[in-house]
């Protein structure tokens, strides 16, 4: 079991590159991270090519997560085919199609 903390860490430190920033420089959501294997949820808020990560959750996020910690790892680290996990259903997603994709580009 991995420390889902440092997967989520590791994604808001993408914020730190000018090419993402650009890419959400007008996007204000909230993506909610559940992690099956240890009970916990984190939210990742992301404001205008900026990005933040509260443990707990939020009545009404724009995109809902569940996984378990190692496969977003594996995902994250390219080890894991995020297309592969999604049709095994080793990771569940919901939300609309535009913040989707969004937010594939942060999971590459």
């Amino acid at each position: 079991m991995t420390n889902v903390e440092s997967i989520l860490e590791s994604i808001r430190n993408k914020f730190s590159n000018p090419d993402v920033q650009e890419k959400f420089k007008d996007v204000v959501k909230q993506v909610q991270f559940e992690f099956t294997d240890v009970k916990e949820q984190y939210l990742l808020s992301i404001e205008r090519g900026s990005a933040g990560i509260l443990k707990g959750s939020t009545g009404n996020p724009d995109v809902v997560v569940s996984t378990t910690s190692d496969v977003l790892e594996g995902i994250i680290n390219r080890k894991i085919n995020p297309v592969v996990a999604y049709s095994t259903r080793k990771i569940k997603v919901k939300g609309s199609m535009e913040d989707l994709l969004r937010l594939q580009k942060l999971m590459l």
